[in-house]
């Protein structure tokens, strides 16, 4: 599912204009950019944990000049909640 379609979906589910879904989703989502920014977590209880790692001196391959390039890499991973789970997993019978 698209952005656009999550924001349909939950303008008509709460009966709110299309405007202001878009303006908390996009405050929601700066704010948790900005948490994972200055911290290497961020935990939304009941339905799990962003993490971000740092892989350093990450060297790569340019297929513009054929060049080594070496720079950090931020990666972000997911683990969803045991409450989330077992919802998806009671949803999905």
């Amino acid at each position: 599912m698209k952005r656009k379609e999550y924001i349909d979906n939950i303008s008509k589910k709460l009966n709110i204009t299309k405007k202001e879904v878009e303006l908390v989703t996009d405050a929601f989502l700066e704010e948790l950019v900005l948490t994972l920014s200055k911290k290497d977590l961020v935990t939304i209880t009941n339905f799990g944990t962003f993490r971000k790692t740092i892989i350093k001196d990450f060297e790569c391959f340019s297929p513009v000049d054929g060049a080594k390039i070496k720079k950090d890499i931020v990666k972000v991973t997911f683990s969803i909640s045991r409450d989330l789970s077992r919802r998806l997993l009671k949803e999905g019978k």
